[in-house]
């Protein structure tokens, strides 16, 4: 451990840190105080308008509240969904891609397009696919598949399965990414010893790579459920929470709440709500993703 015992050093640490610091204040702590203060009270969102308190009454009325509880199946219907797809088929591509084949560069590129563009971009993109007149189902339509040319972001059984796709093709890339840069750092000496044992590709998968990737597969599962409670842009573009509220998540209940209705307090109390539910998915996840300890034989 560094000491430091001059005084001046002190000064000049705690400048470079005070911008960063402030920052972080300014920007985290004071408007999530300011979430909680609004989460009882309840504003319209003017300033000459005072803050009423209300104590717990807008969690009081969340509970019984049939469009936020129908957000919140949604919300975990899309966590569910991405962190069940996401990372294996990122992981597929990334052990695929790890093999060095032929134009691997090319395919490393093009999975991870998607990644690029904002989520803003990606929504309309698909948006001119699914809408009723779009490509997907002129194409359908050309191929005489009738049938199958569904108003897919109008229908209320298809609308958000059709975001969710959405969703996973969006961040594939993202994490194959991650998952190519763990699977670099895995000795080759254990695939060769895994070799002269006898085992053959399926079992070096399960036995060597799976297990030496474990920490890296934990933080994406952990990215991939705030990623996905967090998604807005994408729900906005798309659907704008349509039809009839179907496809809303916490996030663009939040902003209708706060924005459209003018009602700060129920929308500061989603924003509670979504921060705790987000504290506790990583928490477990985390905690079914931990390492083990080794237990030493005597």
């Amino acid at each position: 451990m560094i000491k430091i015992s001059s005084k001046w050093d002190k000064i000049l640490i705690f400048g470079f840190i005070f911008p960063a610091l402030f920052i972080y204040i300014a920007f985290q702590i004071i408007p999530l105080l300011g979430a909680f203060l609004f989460s009882i009270g309840d504003w319209n969102g003017m300033a000459a308008s005072p803050i009423k308190f209300v104590g717990l009454n807008n969690y009081k009325n969340l509970i019984g509240d049939k469009s936020f509880l129908l957000s919140l199946k949604n919300m975990f219907k899309m966590v569910f969904f991405s962190v069940l797809f996401h990372t294996p088929i990122a992981l597929l591509l990334a052990v695929a891609i790890n093999t060095k084949c032929r134009g691997h560069r090319l395919f490393k590129a093009i999975f991870f397009v998607p990644t690029i563009f904002p989520l803003t971009a990606v929504g309309l993109m698909w948006y001119f696919i699914f809408m009723p007149n779009g490509a997907l189902n002129l194409l359908l339509k050309f191929l005489d598949l009738h049938k199958y040319a569904l108003p897919w972001l109008i229908d209320k059984t298809t609308a958000m399965n059709t975001v969710i796709f959405v969703n996973i093709w969006a961040g594939v890339g993202f994490y194959m990414v991650i998952l190519l840069a763990g699977l670099t750092t895995i000795p080759q000496e254990l695939y060769e010893a895994a070799e002269i044992d006898g085992a053959n590709e399926i079992q070096k998968f399960f036995l060597i790579t799976i297990p030496m990737l474990k920490p890296i597969l934990g933080i994406c599962i952990v990215m991939d459920i705030i990623g996905s409670i967090k998604v807005f842009d994408l729900i906005f573009a798309m659907t704008e929470g349509g039809p009839n509220g179907l496809t809303n998540l916490p996030t663009t209940l939040l902003y209708y709440e706060s924005f459209r209705y003018d009602n700060f307090g129920k929308g500061s109390a989603i924003g509670v709500v979504l921060l705790f539910l987000t504290l506790s998915l990583t928490i477990l996840s985390k905690y079914l993703t931990r390492e083990k300890g080794v237990k030493k034989v005597a």
